[in-house]
């Protein structure tokens, strides 16, 4: 067989002179559709869709399961949605949610047209919020632009040159990189050299020690079914006098 350039050492098949076809590896495909990754909403704007979602999603007539405030507006201040029960006439503070039943009685606080009113005026308020955020982050990134054109920056090339630069000290020491601590030991009187390395902290978990926990705010329990009165009879002779029992001095109105 003559032999040429591209027949194989020791190969006598013709197959085999015929390079294979590599085929190209296809891209995958992600499953699912990726969400963009926005700006971060506000505490306002994440309080507002919840509560406008939960108001969708509600009948009116499910219980509060922090079983609601009965402090009649007089601890915490009136609710701007619900601010009175229109079947028993209880006064409701901002604790009181308007997507869950009245408290005491337990039917819902708002019709089915006032629902579907406070959901417009809610995506209206929501819209309005993230409307200020984008222009406030917008006059931040502009300030800070012209903050950034009001002084001279270095280059790229010179800023890797000068000594003691932001990256020439962060690549001569990375994070977490391990040292060697020379210790001396007073007793003995030996020098003992020892490996430390810095434990990790990632920003989530710096993030959460930052983050403080909402304050629960103090709800006024509802009053007891059974009123608790005193059987014993007024004593004619002190008729001021507390006949449950409790420690209390009565003192007569002062005369001018």
């Amino acid at each position: 067989m003559h032999k040429t350039a591209w027949t194989q050492k020791g190969s006598s098949l013709p197959s085999e002179r015929i390079p294979s076809k590599k085929q190209a590896p296809q891209p995958t495909k992600a499953k699912g559709k990726q969400k963009d990754a926005g700006p971060p909403k506000s505490k306002e704007v994440v309080k507002l869709e919840k509560l406008r979602d939960d108001l969708r999603n509600a009948t009116g007539k499910e219980r509060d399961p922090k079983r609601g405030c009965f402090c009649q507006a007089r601890l915490h201040p009136l609710s701007s949605y619900t601010p009175i029960c229109r079947t028993c006439g209880l006064i409701l503070c901002e604790l009181n949610l308007p997507n869950f039943a009245c408290p005491h009685c337990g039917e819902s606080t708002l019709l089915p047209a006032a629902r579907n009113a406070l959901i417009a005026t809610l995506d209206a308020q929501i819209s309005e919020a993230i409307a200020k955020e984008e222009e406030g982050r917008a006059r931040a990134i502009q300030e800070a632009r012209a903050a950034e054109g009001a002084f001279p920056t270095l280059s790229a090339a010179s800023r890797a040159s000068t000594p003691g630069s932001g990256s020439d000290s962060q690549a001569s020491h990375p994070v977490n990189q391990t040292h060697k601590v020379l210790s001396l030991n007073s007793k003995t009187r030996k020098i003992k050299v020892e490996s430390y390395t810095p434990p990790a902290i990632s920003r989530a978990a710096s993030a959460e020690r930052v983050k403080q926990a909402e304050p629960e705010h103090k709800r006024v329990p509802a009053p007891p079914a059974e009123v608790v009165i005193s059987r014993t009879q007024p004593d004619p002779q002190r008729p001021w006098t507390n006949t449950r029992g409790l420690n209390v001095t009565y003192v007569p109105p002062s005369r001018i």
